[in-house]
């Protein structure tokens, strides 16, 4: 770091290199982070001692690992740096407008983060939710050609699993969503009905295949006497 000043019209530079590689302890004394994980101290000092100048070593307060719960930030994804990071900020307290707005700054950007997430996952469930659905219908169509062309019977079984693959895809993204937003919150009430609907209809077809693959091929046959079946294995009237 440095200064520059003028004297006598002629101009100056000076290097000062007094904050060159301080010590966390001394630096304390004049500079306060808002998150006090970044004081870099086992013994941190809060903005009352900071603002009372007593930012002594004060080892009856509680230890403070900083180094591990650095290496914990450092693994967290970025929403969930801001909330731990908004904790520390209002357990070390706020005592002025500056500390407020950079906490209120933190929250609004947890919200957004929140938000984005809520949609993201909605979204990406309904696609899951979307293609469980046309590989049903797949299967059903197969199913109402009486499994023509000819597929193994291993085949024929993993065309029903994607489809219980995609929905309970799509069942886990929708449990992840916290908090939604009134709109939102009806979407996702909406897909995961919608969800155990499809997951009814899987189950039927499962237990359908089971009696299948038990039968030799005369009784199969006489299987496929049944009613067609259409969207989500709903009988044709």
């Amino acid at each position: 770091m440095g200064f520059r000043y003028i004297n006598n019209n002629k101009f100056y530079k000076k290097i000062n290199d007094n904050y060159f590689k301080v010590s966390p302890a001394s630096l304390i004394k004049s500079h306060m982070p808002f998150d006090f994980l970044w004081q870099f101290l086992n013994y941190p000092i809060t903005n009352q001692e900071f603002y009372e100048g007593q930012t002594q070593l004060n080892k009856s307060k509680s230890f403070f690992n900083y180094v591990d719960s650095i290496q914990v930030y450092n693994q967290q994804d970025h929403n969930e740096q801001l909330i731990s990071s908004a904790r520390r900020v209002e357990e070390n307290g706020v005592k002025n407008s500056l500390i407020f707005d950079r906490l209120q700054h933190v929250k609004l950007k947890i919200e957004n983060n929140r938000y984005n997430l809520n949609v993201n996952l909605y979204n990406t469930a309904t696609l899951d939710y979307n293609e469980a659905i046309n590989a049903f219908n797949g299967f059903i169509q197969y199913r109402n050609k009486q499994f023509n062309p000819q597929k193994t019977d291993a085949e024929i079984q993993n065309m029903i699993d994607q489809v219980n693959i995609k929905v309970s895809d799509a069942k886990t993204k929708l449990n992840k969503i916290i908090n939604p937003d009134p709109n939102i919150m009806l979407l996702t009430i909406q897909l995961n009905k919608s969800i155990d609907d499809a997951v009814t209809f899987v189950k039927e077809q499962l237990e359908w295949l089971k009696i299948y693959f038990s039968k030799g091929k005369s009784g199969r046959k006489s299987m496929f006497y049944e009613k067609k079946l259409t969207w989500l294995g709903i009988p044709i009237k």
